[in-house]
């Protein structure tokens, strides 16, 4: 299975009448053999070994242009175009812009049930999750784009050039994942790939704060597995975002180029991509490397902005643990007159100040506004200042920075403006972020500001705000929020109401949540987000043997997967504890995954012996690493007195209280001006 393990292959398979046999390359033939067939397929170009493929099944052939094929099960042939409707754009656009025709004689996308991943790449074949055939109400806010392109990109990128070893898996991975927001941004525009990258920023930005951080590039693992994380994906394509951006796109496309037609068919490291990269920049990149890619982290900035008649000044300081960074920073100034300026500055060290000489008043700032550097940052500027930002930004990576700064601020003008964002607001990603913030107020006034933004059009932004005001836990929203789980015309709007109907507390959801576990759709998402709102119900007995049921063998395993998890809410009572026990030993890795988290989630020392257990004898080693990661979650957490916890909450009852206090001071405020 190792990655320098390549070769041609002809594959020969014999299968019933009635059955179809799908593998890697060209079909030569079909001979038919009294009541059998055999498909003989022929892929004269090197592969590598993990990326062979034989799928054999019912299926209907849908064929595509000269050389696409897909195989769908034939009673979801009316979905197969809405689900691969775009994938002849796709290659073109991969061919024109890596000036590099699609390496193979044919493509084909196969879908089959219960699939682990989303996709495989298999050359010339890739394999996809029967869940990625979706109907036309999933469409409002559903597309299989990001999986196709993805997919699509490994046949360049992994399967034409193959990683020499496990450790530079980010050459497959990380560059399919830009691949997707490449596309993204050539099919969709700026708007919905600026708001993109963000997202991917914040999936690997989630993994460091919660799980670890690691070079990129490392030889430091159990298992090859460990590798396929979010600092392979999400990191390694943000970092070629910057490499785009610190090179140039006509010097990324040619490089990329010219790393394609070198390494054909061939074996590469990542200094192999550094040196193509060098050759047709003419710049030297092996700082870069060593910072981003062999280093682990990244900068997590405070900006500090203070402006006193004619100078400005910014301070800049790196709290992350281990070295500081170096980079290039930009700042644009909105100055009074309508004037933009954009500086650059130069971060040698962990804590840098800069001024700037100004000669009107400045109105408001962005910092790194086209999002070129990976960070994470916190911004302390005037309240005005990020109001006129979160309105007057001229794109999404402006707005949304702004909309993040005011998460937490509870005065009347910043609850208005975040509420008429998320109602008028041209990009729905904006709204989305704009939602969470006022979701995070917790006053009255801004849980009357979401009421008023329930109507709003996009579906995806309706979800945000749904999930913002079950945030607020209120017994009242019940009533509010229960006719979108009924009539709503998005799948995923009525998992997120269901889900904080659950919040609600209400004796009266459980009945309504059970019932729309009952309900069938897309991947069965209102159900997932119904099992979600039951386990906000953990004295309830009767939920918990309702959820335990959900769990069972037979159940689909979107629900069984979200309702194992749940039970770790319900693991003090002992029914609970050995039925997660036993799920433990399932036949589904995904559901002996999540009853680790379940254990790890009740925090039961008692659970310690058999996620032991797990760890040492599991034939899975993704399920044996997250057993013990499980482990090590029980054991911090019994290290911190059940007091710390109860204080926790009575310190943000204060804050809400605090809160309401400051806004009726600002509101009085006002009046008397």
């Amino acid at each position: 299975d190792h990655p320098r393990a390549k070769f041609s292959s002809e594959i020969s398979v014999i299968v019933p009448t009635g059955f179809t046999a799908i593998s890697n390359g060209r079909l030569l033939n079909v001979e038919k053999q009294n009541e059998k067939q055999i498909y003989r397929w022929s892929e004269t170009n090197p592969h590598p070994a993990y990326l062979t493929s034989v799928v054999v099944g019912k299926y209907t052939e849908i064929k595509d242009g000269k050389n696409l094929y897909y195989y769908v099960p034939p009673e979801r042939k009316q979905d197969a175009a809405r689900s691969f409707e775009h994938t002849s754009d796709i290659v073109r656009f991969f061919e024109e812009y890596l000036g590099t025709n699609y390496p193979y004689e044919k493509y084909s996308q196969v879908t089959v049930q219960d699939f682990v991943y989303g996709g495989m790449e298999n050359s010339s074949c890739t394999t996809l999750t029967l869940d990625t055939l979706h109907d036309e109400k999933a469409h409002l806010d559903f597309t299989s784009d990001y999986l196709i392109s993805h997919e699509l990109a490994h046949q360049w990128f992994g399967d034409l050039v193959t990683c020499s070893d496990w450790q530079h898996i980010w050459l497959n991975e990380g560059i399919a994942t830009y691949f997707e927001a490449l596309y993204w941004e050539a099919s969709k525009g700026k708007d919905e790939f600026q708001y993109y990258m963000l997202q991917t920023a914040d999936d690997y930005f989630e993994e460091a704060k919660t799980r670890y951080t690691r070079p990129i590039v490392t030889k430091v693992y159990k298992h090859p597995d460990d590798l396929f994380d979010r600092h392979t994906y999400e990191k390694g394509g943000c970092v070629l975002h910057m490499m785009r951006h610190l090179v140039g796109d006509k010097y990324f496309r040619r490089s990329l180029r010219t790393y394609l037609q070198r390494f054909a068919n061939g074996y590469v490291e990542t200094d192999d991509l550094r040196k193509v990269f060098e050759l047709e920049t003419g710049k030297s990149l092996q700082q870069f490397f060593d910072q981003w890619i062999f280093r682990e982290g990244h900068p997590e900035l405070i900006i500090d902005f203070y402006h006193d008649n004619h100078n400005t000044e910014i301070r800049v300081k790196q709290l992350q643990s281990g070295e500081h960074f170096e980079f290039p920073l930009e700042l644009e100034v909105t100055f009074a007159n309508g004037h933009k300026k954009i500086y650059t500055f130069n971060i040698w060290d962990r804590e840098s100040v800069f001024q700037i000489p100004v000669d009107d008043e400045v109105e408001w700032f962005s910092v790194d506004p086209e999002f070129k550097i990976l960070k994470t940052i916190s911004v302390k500027a005037p309240k005005e200042m990020l109001l006129q930002q979160l309105q007057e930004g001229d794109n999404v990576i402006k707005r949304v920075e702004a909309a993040r700064a005011l998460k937490g601020k509870s005065s009347d003008a910043v609850i208005d403006a975040l509420a008429n964002s998320i109602r008028y607001d041209k990009f729905w990603g904006v709204s989305v972020e704009a939602a969470k913030s006022l979701g995070s107020a917790k006053t009255s006034y801004a849980y009357e500001a979401l009421k008023g933004c329930l109507k709003v059009k996009h579906p995806k932004v309706r979800r945000a705000v749904v999930k913002a005001i079950g945030e607020f836990k209120k017994e009242e929203s019940l009533e509010l929020i229960r006719p979108l789980l009924q009539a709503d015309e998005s799948y995923f709007v009525k998992s997120e109401a269901a889900t904080a109907i659950g919040k609600t507390k209400s004796k009266m959801a459980i009945d309504i949540l059970k019932k729309a576990t009952e309900t069938t759709t897309f991947q069965n998402v209102v159900a997932q987000g119904a099992i979600a709102g039951l386990k906000e119900f953990t004295s309830d007995t009767e939920v918990a043997e309702f959820i335990i049921d959900k769990s069972r063998y037979g159940n689909y395993h979107r629900v069984r997967e979200v309702a194992v998890f749940a039970l770790g809410k319900f693991a003090d009572n002992p029914i609970v504890f050995d039925h997660l026990k036993t799920l433990l030993t399932d036949k589904w890795f995904r559901v002996r995954i999540n009853a680790c988290r379940a254990l790890a989630d009740s925090e039961l020392i008692t659970a310690i012996p058999d996620l032991t257990w797990v760890m040492e004898n599991d034939l899975d080693h993704r399920v044996r690493r997250v057993a013990e990661e499980c482990i090590n979650i029980i054991r911090e957490a019994t290290k911190k007195p059940k007091e710390a916890t109860q204080m926790r909450e009575e310190l943000e009852s204060l804050k809400s209280k605090n809160l309401e206090l400051l806004q009726k001071v600002d509101r009085l405020e006002r009046e008397l001006r």
